[in-house]
């Protein structure tokens, strides 16, 4: 229960900094302006979002932006910022483990994630009805879940981080500088050996490897989950490169295999090392 104890007061802390207040708000725009953008979309081109999965498909790549980015901003600090502050000593000085800090941080900041994405998204339902018309509970319900899965991963991404440094701006650095590499530097990276491989960047037929290798990232996994629970092909790297026999890592439930291995390593070795220095 010490755990627990540490997450409502994470909790509460977001919600009287309006840290909650503002990803809610933010979250609302997004879901809303998505719809809006999504229906003008297909009054102008033929071919836009005219169905909830289409908007899913239209909303899939900004959310894979933006929840990053929140969970990052939301958890980096949860641990460095207390042993920067000193007052991690004070928390560890009631009957609290470090293990109890690790866990409840991850409990409180996944709340303020996971609450402003389910009150967020709630309030762009009210924008699919009425830019899109017609919604798919199941569909807009599924889409919603995976997402606060995806949350819930860079949350421990950025506890973990913050387990491994006494400095915020440290934390930070690795952070962010992993969301670049994730965003960029993966696929550059990718793309070079591939080159380096078969002596061109566009094969006729894309190698095993290299859907592989490509399908390991969270953003890529979070695609293949979001395909899974949707049966929607164009999401994950099924659609984007096809074939007969694709590698395990690229077959859509993988996705899940995946975003919790980016969980649970991260976290776990920020723990190890938390259990390991002095403060």
């Amino acid at each position: 229960m010490s755990a627990i104890a540490v997450a409502k007061k994470d909790f509460r802390d977001a919600v009287r900094s309006r840290t909650l207040l503002v990803l809610t708000v933010l979250f609302g725009l997004f879901t809303v302006g998505g719809a809006y953008i999504a229906s003008w979309a297909a009054e102008v081109f033929e071919g836009g979002a005219e169905t909830t999965l289409d908007l899913i498909i239209a909303l899939q790549t900004p959310a894979g932006y933006l929840v990053p980015i929140i969970a990052l901003v939301v958890s980096y600090a949860a641990i460095a910022g207390e042993r920067e502050s000193g007052s991690l000593k004070f928390l560890l000085g009631l009957p609290h483990t470090r293990r109890d800090v690790v866990v409840g941080k991850i409990l409180g900041r996944t709340g303020v994630v996971g609450v402003s994405i389910l009150v967020g998204f709630a309030v762009g339902l009210v924008g699919l009805f009425a830019f899109v018309g017609s919604v798919s509970p199941v569909d807009y319900l599924g889409f919603t879940l995976v997402t606060l899965l995806f949350g819930l991963v860079y949350v421990c991404i950025g506890v973990g981080l913050s387990s491994l440094t006494r400095s915020t701006t440290k934390a930070a650095i690795g952070a962010f500088g992993l969301i670049v590499f994730f965003w960029f530097a993966w696929s550059i990276l990718v793309q070079l050996l591939l080159y380096a491989v078969e002596g061109q960047f566009l094969v006729q037929e894309f190698p095993d490897w290299y859907v592989t290798l490509l399908s390991l990232s969270p953003d890529a996994a979070y695609g293949s989950a979001l395909g899974a629970v949707l049966g929607e092909s164009g999401l994950t790297m099924s659609g984007m490169y096809g074939g007969d026999e694709l590698p395990l890592a690229a077959r859509p439930w993988f996705g899940f295999v995946v975003l919790g291995v980016w969980a649970l390593v991260p976290l776990a070795l920020g723990v190890l090392r938390f259990d390991s220095v002095d403060l």
